[in-house]
């Protein structure tokens, strides 16, 4: 069996900020798209909900683009 080893990374050097494409703010709040999924999909008596965790800027509501599910090829 093996252990997980201890990795140390500088986040500040090893990674980049994600910026909000209208706004350039660098803070985001979670937020949750909400798809329903048909009864005769899923085979039980009700439709069901499904939650998808996006994130929205919190300066302006902006949402990006990479944030966006993708429920059909475009």
């Amino acid at each position: 069996m093996t252990t997980p080893q201890n990795i140390n990374v500088d986040i500040r050097k090893n990674s980049s900020a994600i910026k909000c494409e209208k706004c350039e703010g660098e803070a985001f709040i979670g937020i949750t798209f909400l798809r329903k999924v048909s009864r005769l999909i899923t085979g039980s008596s009700q439709d069901q909900i499904v939650p998808i965790p996006s994130f929205q800027c919190s300066a302006c509501g902006h949402i990006n683009k990479e944030f966006i599910p993708k429920f059909e090829d475009k």
